[in-house]
């Protein structure tokens, strides 16, 4: 027990470097050649002088009280070992004399047992007090990383993204943090007191009950599950949400959750994939009508031209020069008809203009052939540009062609203008018509549902090189719509 009493108090040691360890050798030494100073008078250079003698203290009464001394000042300047050391070898040199040289033996030996518990006592008080300083600091610094810790969890709760709130068994919310005024459109002081069946409908309510109930019995929850809320204006949001039982000494006590909105992650998915039916269907209808057209148009005139070439290679004999000459010559023009309409299906699918004089003389091009079909007084204003990626090329002139297109069709105008500016890192091209307008819904996303796939494969197109659309129309005074798309690609960015 003592082996494993000093291991335990090893590391409070003190070390030879320690100058109090040295004063207290020096000192005990001394009080221990003078505690023994019957033997030491048999040496013929000591004297028959004792520092009892000079106090006038029989029975070294001083010397064991100044041992007491040592074992304070050991005890409190090298702990706990130091304290227990100096006691022990006092023990041994008080105990020795009481033993071997006094001739007083029961009062020495008082003396001795009385100031060694006296120590015993005062180095036990000695270490209890540095333990409870140690605990106390101990507890102290807990408490302060406690603080601390709360400090940042209120920080993070109340600043977190996620909406968090903690509602009891019976569905009454008890604590929400800043985000849960985004999701429901309640200010966060009118949300603790409701009941979260204030913000479900009769489907809804029956998802929450399965998860309460699924909890209670301790079955596992899927980690993220989605549940649609009504919020304070009537509207529905769709969230994204993770719910964990809150249990205090084994009893279910309330529910903490956590939830995320992606109504506008659902919508943009459902339209996309509506978008993309769109899109096959249209591919479809426009391979059907290219060839029809290749069909009726050039395949046909192709055929006349075989047979004309046919008819003129296998009778050229009978053919006078002048006739032949004039067959030659129709057949000709039907040639220069069958190579005009092939090149305007070419133009159709991608102007080769625009890779050989680029997007400026490109949108030119698009507006004077929209006023040749439409009479549409278009007006084209650009800057200087510099040299732009071929993706952001393509997606700028696809943008004005589709514009363009609907304006021609739909919006009864009278007037456009295409106004394209260099912006620092950026390109901003306006596009504005004084036609009848259009009404416009919440959010861009939702035009797909609404039919108009050309405004949503706009705003596909500048989000796929990093660029922004905005459209603003007011019936009976128009439509604007603003592309801002930087000048550069950005890392991750990809061209339609």
């Amino acid at each position: 027990m003592a082996i494993s009493y000093f291991r335990k108090y090893r590391g409070q040691a003190p070390g030879l470097r320690n100058p109090h360890l040295w004063i207290i050798i020096v000192l005990f030494v001394l009080l221990t050649i003078s505690h023994f100073t019957e033997i030491l008078w048999q040496i013929p250079s000591f004297t028959e002088t004792s520092l009892p003698t000079v106090l006038e203290l029989s029975r070294h009464s001083l010397e064991r009280f100044l041992y007491l001394l040592l074992i304070f000042y050991a005890g409190w300047t090298l702990g706990l070992v130091g304290g227990a050391a100096v006691w022990l070898s006092s023990a041994v040199a008080m105990l020795l004399r009481t033993f071997l040289i006094s001739p007083n033996f029961r009062d020495a030996l008082l003396e001795s047992l009385s100031a060694l518990v006296i120590g015993a006592l005062a180095i036990t008080l000695m270490a209890t007090y540095r333990q409870t300083r140690r605990q106390r600091e101990k507890i102290r610094k807990t408490v302060k990383d406690m603080k601390l810790a709360r400090q940042d969890y209120q920080e993070l709760f109340t600043n977190a993204s996620d909406a968090i709130w903690v509602h009891n068994l019976d569905g009454v919310i008890t604590l929400v943090n800043k985000a849960c005024e985004e999701l429901t459109g309640y200010p966060v002081s009118e949300l603790p007191g409701k009941n979260v069946r204030e913000f479900l409908t009769a489907e809804t309510l029956y998802i929450a009950r399965q998860v309460k109930d699924k909890s209670l019995r301790g079955q596992t929850m899927e980690q993220r599950y989605e549940q649609r809320l009504v919020k304070k204006d009537g509207s529905e949001a769709i969230m994204q949400l993770t719910t964990r039982l809150i249990v205090s000494d084994g009893k279910p006590q309330a529910f903490h959750n956590m939830a995320r909105d992606v109504t506008e992650e659902r919508r943009l998915q459902a339209n996309l994939q509506f978008y993309l039916r769109q899109v096959l269907q249209a591919q479809e209808e426009e391979r059907k009508r290219l060839a029809r057209e290749l069909h009726d148009d050039a395949s046909q005139r192709i055929l006349l031209l075989t047979h004309g070439i046919d008819n003129i290679a296998s009778k050229a004999e009978r053919y006078p020069p002048q006739e032949l000459r004039n067959q030659l010559g129709r057949l000709y023009e039907l040639s220069q008809q069958t190579y005009q309409g092939i090149k305007h299906y070419a133009q159709a699918l991608r102007p080769s203009i625009l890779d050989d004089l680029g997007l400026v003389a490109a949108i030119k091009w698009l507006a004077e052939e929209i006023h040749k079909l439409s009479g549409i007084e278009i007006q084209v204003k650009t800057d200087i540009m510099p040299p732009l990626p071929p993706e952001t090329q393509l997606v700028l002139f696809r943008i004005v062609q589709e514009s363009l297109s609907n304006i021609h069709r739909h919006s009864g105008a009278s007037e456009a203008s295409i106004t394209v500016e260099c912006q620092g890192d950026e390109i901003r091209m306006t596009i504005s018509d004084n036609g009848k307008g259009l009404k416009l819904p919440r959010q861009l996303s939702e035009f797909a549902t609404q039919g108009k796939l050309g405004l949503t494969g706009m705003a596909e197109r500048v989000q796929l090189i990093g660029g922004k659309l905005d459209v603003s129309s007011q019936e009976g005074k128009g439509t604007t719509i603003v592309v801002t798309v930087p000048t550069k690609l950005h890392a991750g960015s990809s061209g339609s």
